[in-house]
């Protein structure tokens, strides 16, 4: 038994909760509770038709009324109506009922708790799917929700070998299968699989439209824009996410509609058109901030839309609604938003001087602008690369050359075209479009989805580290450089700094390797890099450090390539030194400058230091 069977024949609830209105919805709640007296008995209504006996009744009014709340975001809430229903099949003992709404009153923890959440919801949802046949409905439930504690935890490879699990499980349920449809294919946009992910999201969005799941379809169509974006693909994206605004405003779900008409404008800042922008940002941040309770992300994102489009407009009241996106991004903890809103700020200050109304002298030939190197466009580029997000930090490097090259020269000022460095920077960073990879990964994801994780993570693993040697073009001079030795290196991929790690990789060998910091990058997180890389390669590293005083990032690797285009780097002499080293030692360079209580706290990492 469902949740709701109780509920057969005497209310269209189930149907109601994929396909209508919050409110319609609470009408419907509110009308069988009605026909209910005391003690969970019928009230005197002679036209009414028979309802069950009470305590399924009761437990089925709970969990629809959780399951509403969890729709809409109220996830305290939520959480207690699920489970009560659950305690309430579990004394009638309805067994699959009891464990249908443990599994939703697992999720809205999840969405509630994030991470936090996870390890006790791995635990439950594998003792709901381990209990009993293992083909029945919860089972499958089970599976689907364990994935979706896996994904937030951040294990993308753990989260597809569920989600395939869950996937095979639920042939005889067409409904979890368009939802784990849905579920696998924003995993597959996480990872930049995006051709992947267009495959099975339009499948998803098919089952949804056929089953009268408005809900789900909207879903469908919100990541289906997502994987149009990630292809290039401007047009599809736009129909897409116009096709779950129309979705969203017929169901009032808030949450939706603020996210695709803030995609929506940012698709008409891309096209040029400030005006449509504003107006599809300022809507959305109406209805984010009318939701109950507000929906603060949304407001934030929507907020650094209007701010863009008001700056593309000239107005010059456009950095208030910036920095207004930029705090609350702060306050949120959101690390692309915090990420964009740098970008935002460097933008505003660089195009500062040039919209400026006080008055030029008329002594002087030309106003006098800044000097580019006092703009912060490096913190912006370097969370975006970090965030393995390099054709944002093209978008930014180019946006940079743009301002630069329509300011009036500053006197004694770097020459714009720098003999094509930047122009090659900016070509090496976009070079990241997968569409060639599509077709490919769609054969994939069906035959050996398996292999399809392996080749996703290791390119976004790739596009975080070009980001980063993209973003370095823009850092002052300075960089601490790493040769490292160890046998393992160069295999699968496990040399490329994560994403928690602080560096970039410029070079690797069979058994060798090249990491590099910015020179302000802390001691502490260089040795937590090379600790991190030790765990990843399973043996002890050799690795000789140095400092390169000048040295600088000129242009990352073009596909093909061998390595970034540096100055005032040597690398050789200190490959040799690390192929010298015993396993586990770090030879430090004296010009570090790092004193005997760092390379204590670099030696408590395991490392054995020497100079």
């Amino acid at each position: 038994m469902r949740p709701l069977d109780p509920l057969d024949g005497v209310s269209p609830l189930a149907r109601l909760l994929r396909s209508a209105p919050g409110a319609e919805v609470r009408a419907e709640l509110d009308r069988i509770e009605a026909l209910l007296g005391e003690g969970g008995a019928p009230a005197a209504a002679p036209a009414a038709p028979p309802l069950p006996r009470g305590p399924l009744l009761a437990a089925a009014l709970a969990f629809g009324r959780g399951a509403l709340a969890l729709r809409e975001g109220a996830l305290d809430a939520a959480v207690r109506l699920l489970d009560g229903a659950a305690a309430a099949f579990g004394e009638e003992g309805a067994a699959e009922a009891r464990d249908l709404a443990r599994c939703e009153a697992v999720l809205a923890r999840l969405r509630r708790d994030a991470r936090s959440a996870c390890a006790s919801a791995v635990a439950e949802l594998d003792a709901i799917a381990g209990a009993g046949d293992g083909r029945r409905r919860a089972a499958v439930v089970a599976t689907h929700y364990r994935a979706t504690a896996e994904r937030i935890a951040g294990d993308a490879a753990a989260a597809q070998r569920t989600l395939l699990s869950a996937l095979r499980g639920s042939e005889p349920f067409l409904d979890e299968r368009a939802q784990i449809l849905n579920s696998l294919g924003t995993l597959y946009v996480t990872l930049g699989a995006h051709g992947a992910a267009e495959a099975l999201l339009e499948h998803a969005a098919e089952l949804h439209r056929r089953r009268g799941d408005a809900v789900g379809e909207a879903i469908a169509y919100g990541q289906l824009g997502a994987a149009a974006l990630g292809l290039g693909a401007v047009e599809r994206a736009r129909a897409a996410l116009q096709r779950q605004e129309w979705l969203c405003a017929r169901l009032g779900d808030a949450f939706g509609r603020a996210r695709a008409l803030t995609f929506l404008s940012e698709l008409a800042l891309e096209l040029g058109r400030a005006d449509d922008a504003l107006a599809l940002a300022t809507s959305a941040r109406d209805i984010a901030a009318g939701a109950t309770p507000p929906l603060r992300t949304w407001i934030a994102y929507a907020a650094r839309a209007m701010g863009r489009a008001r700056r593309d407009l000239g107005d010059l009241g456009a950095a208030a609604a910036l920095e207004e996106a930029g705090a609350l991004f702060r306050e949120l903890g959101h690390p692309l938003g915090e990420a964009l809103a740098a970008w935002d700020r460097a933008s505003a200050e660089a195009l500062a001087p040039m919209r400026s109304t006080t008055p030029v002298a008329p002594v002087q030939p030309a106003t006098t602008v800044q000097p580019a190197t006092t703009v912060d466009w490096f913190s912006a580029a370097w969370a975006l690369g970090s965030l393995g997000l390099p054709s944002r930090v093209a978008l930014l490097l180019r946006e940079r050359m743009e301002i630069e090259e329509a300011a009036p020269r500053p006197e004694n000022g770097e020459p714009v075209s720098c003999g094509g460095i930047r122009e090659r920077a900016l070509a090496a960073a976009a070079q990241t479009s997968p569409h060639v990879a599509v077709q490919r990964e769609v054969e994939l994801v069906y035959d050996r989805p398996d292999d399809l994780t392996v080749v996703a993570a290791h390119r976004a693993a790739a596009h975080r580290n070009l980001g980063r040697l993209a973003a370095l073009t823009l850092a002052p001079p300075g960089l601490v450089v790493a040769a490292i030795a160890a046998s393992s290196v160069n295999v699968r991929g496990l040399v490329l700094p994560s994403e928690r790690a602080a560096a970039a990789c410029i070079a690797r060998l069979p058994g060798l390797a090249v990491w590099l910091w910015p020179s302000a990058t802390a001691p502490s997180a260089i040795g937590s890099d090379l600790a991190d890389l030790r765990t990843a390669l399973g043996e002890p590293l050799r690795a000789a450090l140095a400092l390169a005083p000048a040295g600088r990032v000129l242009c990352p690797p073009f596909a093909g390539d061998v390595g970034a285009e540096l100055e005032a780097v040597e690398v050789g002499a200190l490959l040799a030194l690390a192929e010298s080293l015993a396993p586990g030692e770090l030879r430090l360079d004296a010009q570090l400058g790092w004193n005997g209580e760092v390379g204590a706290s670099v030696e408590a990492l395991g490392f054995v230091v020497t100079r």
